[in-house]
């Protein structure tokens, strides 16, 4: 595999997710139940149980075969994609800006108007 390192650096990014979302998780659970509150070693477990899940996900994600196979695959098409340019972006960009403000005014419009007419039948 000659993406190894690409890889290996999604991977390392999916278990610093893995580690902020479950020690999120216990940081609420935490919060929520008065029970698991008051046990001695709170601080401890918040920090080693998203750390495990962490080292945890890693691994498997790094032994996994079929996964680093579809990570190879997803990295070899990625390199395969033709990127547009700076100016086809800025113009593509200013074509959406464009067509969003006419679309929006055109409802402004349209909200105006039926404003109208509700409160003309309304009174």
């Amino acid at each position: 595999m000659d993406n190894r390192k690409i890889i290996v650096s999604s991977y390392i990014v999916t278990s610093m997710l893995t580690w902020f979302l479950s020690r999120s998780f216990v940081v609420w659970l935490s919060t929520v139940n008065y029970a698991i509150r008051r046990l001695p070693g709170l601080k401890i477990f918040l920090e080693v149980v998203p750390a495990i899940a962490a080292c945890a996900a890693f691994v498997v994600l790094l032994r996994h075969p079929n996964v680093n196979l579809v990570m190879d695959e997803v990295v070899a098409e990625l390199k395969k994609v033709t990127w547009p340019s700076r100016d086809d972006v800025l113009k593509s960009t200013w074509v959406v800006l464009v067509c969003i403000v006419i679309i929006s005014l055109i409802l402004a419009l349209f909200d105006m108007m039926w404003g109208k007419v509700i409160g003309y039948l309304l009174s």
